[in-house]
């Protein structure tokens, strides 16, 4: 039984990741490199993604329980949101 469990939470992690990657590169402009660097359970209950991109701007997305990202906060340097996805999250 342990063994289902962990092939979900690995298709679960690997949904996680393609649906940060996908929202990133397209919300964001100039965004090269992306690394994901934590996927884990925050203090509230949610899951929270950590990671860079272009190898040195932080960011932190909330993720909600249908697997995409409902918040996102990001650090200095960040690349700036595409002019088309300011009012509404592009798809």
């Amino acid at each position: 039984m342990n063994s289902d469990n962990e092939n979900e939470d690995e298709i679960n992690e690997e949904e996680i990741k393609s649906n940060v990657e996908e929202y990133l590169f397209k919300n964001y402009e100039d965004i090269e490199t992306l690394e994901i660097e934590d996927i884990y359970t925050n203090p509230m209950g949610g899951l929270t993604v950590d990671g860079t991109v272009n190898g040195h701007a932080e960011y932190s997305l909330g993720i909600n329980s249908d697997l995409g990202v409902s918040s996102i906060g990001v650090g200095q340097k960040f690349p700036n949101r595409k002019e088309e996805c300011k009012d509404r999250n592009c798809e």
